[in-house]
């Protein structure tokens, strides 16, 4: 049998070997609790099996360590390998130099002497027949047919062994094939212009006809469109406010004869456009004028000889700086002042968010906290969901029913009205509240929809666009206040008559509201019933322990709340842009504040990346919105 000590041992070499020695091992011992026979054998081989895993230990670390050592070697033997065939590319390239001015100046000659001899044979052909245009057309075909095959016949590729002269003249050889192809693909498309303008010619007759033939549809559809703009005229002026009553058969009869004439007035348009365009078709038959004269297109043949011309730049260029010492001695002058640069681009950051948080936040922690209402008592808020406050309230759900009474009203955005009886009387309202226009579109509370009843009516508010959202009912007694971003808020209930005030509070003396930058606070007086919207839910607070809350998730306090900013902990995670900088904190008895549970723009679809959203949004927060 194996003594305990032995068997550590083996463990211990085991792991020294590594994954496979703990299976080689793991195995052997199985076999060897299954077979008891073979223990003997095992303990007379403890040593040479902890020899042999000593080994295979040593052996490995060996190659892990030398493994990334080869692979730079090799690495390295790649990379010089890579350098000196492009250095052999550019010796080479510089060489051909002489040759290929040579071949570019002869190429010129030939492209002119070319041109000239199209635009002679373009010439004779100015006054041909049909017939006589068409045979010159079939010709250009085959010629440019045979040019193409000699193309691709020849391979520069193929003869790259035959030496950089043998190039340089294939080369001048496809450049003036392409010079060739181009001027006669120009002078056939010209041939083909000058044949469709004989074809005109000669259907003069042809085109009378089906002038008038235009013109006879013309004064069909123009007599019927009169027709039908008197028949409508009449039908107004008979039957007078009978025709705006919308789903009378008298509306429907009129609207029927609108849309009749809005038909004939477009037919009429397109039938006179035809008509049009083939009296300007015949009248340029009538006289007809000369086509302007062959003339080559110059910037089409730059794009044939663009091999030619790039292969020449690129000699030049690197004749001029032929050595990569030059390309080095370019870079070396500015070398520091990227690397200063660099460790700027990374240590300023570090610097100012260290500045931040070790200086301005705790400055920013010794101001006075703001209160938007030092007179407002105890506020009372009731909500759905009865738990008590100090237990971190959950007061949304996916969906909410209120009641909606015939003495009440509901102002809600479209899209978060999920249901309603079939009773309830729905008109829009343009604003949410013209005193605060801007705030209101901001804020997307704009073409509202106001809900009232005659009797008692349930009301089933959701989100119908976002799966995330969800929506609370915050209630305010008579002469509370709630503090509250317009950005949370899609919608309020309140008595006929008695909208709730909003009021402003500005800030501009205090440090908090210029750390945040937001200058203005908007209040919500009662009594009302807010309809508030948060990511994955939305939580009522007590502030009477006082509590901190990231600013992104803030929806709004109660108007007594004591409200400031404070550092937050700690600083690698601000560092490293995981946090930001402040944390609002609420204090105060008797006081609440509102958080949605997940910060809309910690989302991805919520982040701005555009400097304009960013900058927009920033200025909006400086609003209160």
């Amino acid at each position: 049998m194996i003594s305990d000590s032995g068997r550590a041992g083996i463990y211990a070499s085991a792991r020294r070997i590594g994954n496979h020695g703990v299976g080689i091992w793991s195995v052997i011992l199985r076999f060897s609790s299954i077979f008891p026979s073979t223990s003997s054998f095992l303990q007379f081989s403890d040593v040479r099996w902890c020899l042999l895993g000593h080994f295979l230990s040593v052996t490995f670390q060996i190659v892990r360590r030398n493994l990334l050592l080869f692979t730079s070697i090799v690495l390295i033997l790649l990379s010089g390998k890579f350098i000196r065939s492009e250095w052999t590319h550019i010796q080479s390239t510089v060489n051909e130099l002489p040759a290929l001015l040579t071949a570019q100046a002869d190429v010129s000659s030939r492209r002119l002497a070319l041109s000239l001899e199209m635009s002679r044979r373009v010439e004779l052909l100015s006054e041909a027949t049909v017939q006589r245009l068409d045979v010159e057309i079939y010709d250009l075909d085959n010629e440019i047919a045979h040019l193409q095959r000699k193309r691709n016949n020849v391979s520069l590729s193929s003869g790259a062994l035959k030496g950089a002269d043998w190039i340089v003249e294939e080369l001048r050889q496809e450049t003036i094939r392409r010079v060739e192809i181009e001027l006669r693909h120009q002078t056939r498309a010209y041939l083909s212009t000058l044949r469709a303008h004989a074809v005109v010619l000669s259907n003069r007759r042809a085109a009378h006809a089906q002038l008038e033939k235009l013109r006879l549809a013309h004064v069909r559809i123009y007599e019927t469109l009169q027709s039908r703009e008197q028949q409508l005229t009449k039908n107004q002026a008979d039957l007078g406010v009978l025709v705006k009553i919308p789903f009378t058969k008298w509306y429907e009869q009129v609207e029927k004869l609108k849309k009749d004439v809005e038909a004939g007035k477009a037919a009429n348009s397109r039938v006179h456009k035809d008509y049009l365009a083939q009296k300007a078709i015949l009248t340029r038959i009538s006289s007809p004028v000369r086509l302007k004269p062959f003339k080559v297109n110059e910037h089409q043949l730059a794009e044939a000889v663009a091999p030619l011309r790039d292969r020449v730049l690129e000699s030049e260029r690197l004749a001029a700086q032929s050595h990569l010492w030059q390309a080095y001695q370019a870079v070396r002058p500015v070398l520091p002042i990227a690397l200063a640069i660099l460790i700027g681009w990374w240590l300023v950051p570090v610097a100012i968010r260290t500045l931040f948080y070790f200086v301005l936040a705790p400055l920013a922690a010794r101001r006075p906290p703001i209160v938007i209402d030092t007179k407002q008592g105890t506020t009372t808020l009731t909500f759905s969901n009865q738990r008590s406050v100090r237990e971190g309230s959950v007061i949304s759900a996916v969906s909410q029913t209120m009641t909606l009474a015939p003495d009440d009203e509901i102002l809600i955005r479209p899209d978060y009205s999920q249901s309603q009886p079939t009773g309830v009387n729905t008109t829009t309202k343009l604003l949410f509240d013209w005193h605060h226009w801007l705030t209101s579109i901001a804020a997307h509370l704009w073409v509202l929809k106001r809900l009232s009843t005659t009797q008692s009516a349930d009301i089933v508010v959701s989100s119908t666009t976002d799966a995330l959202d969800e929506v609370a009912l915050l209630e305010i007694a008579q002469g509370d206040a709630v503090v509250l971003q317009p950005r949370g808020l899609v919608g309020m209930m309140y008595k006929t008559g008695q909208r709730p005030k909003i009021r402003s509070h500005w800030r501009l003396g205090t440090l908090h509201a210029w750390l945040t930058f937001q200058l203005r606070y908007l209040a919500f007086e009662g009594p009302a019933t807010l309809i508030v919207k948060g990511c994955r839910g939305v939580r009522l607070e007590s502030t009477s322990t006082g509590r901190t809350i990231s600013q992104d998730a803030t929806l709004g306090f109660s108007a007594n709340a004591v409200y400031c900013t404070v550092r937050a902990d700690p600083f690698v995670p601000y560092l490293r842009g995981k946090q930001s900088l402040f944390h609002d904190k609420f204090t105060g008895q008797n006081a609440y504040y509102l958080y949605e549970e997940v910060p809309r723009n910690a989302r991805q679809d919520g982040q701005k990346h555009n400097p304009l959203e960013v900058l927009l949004d920033a200025s909006l927060k400086a609003f209160g919105i």
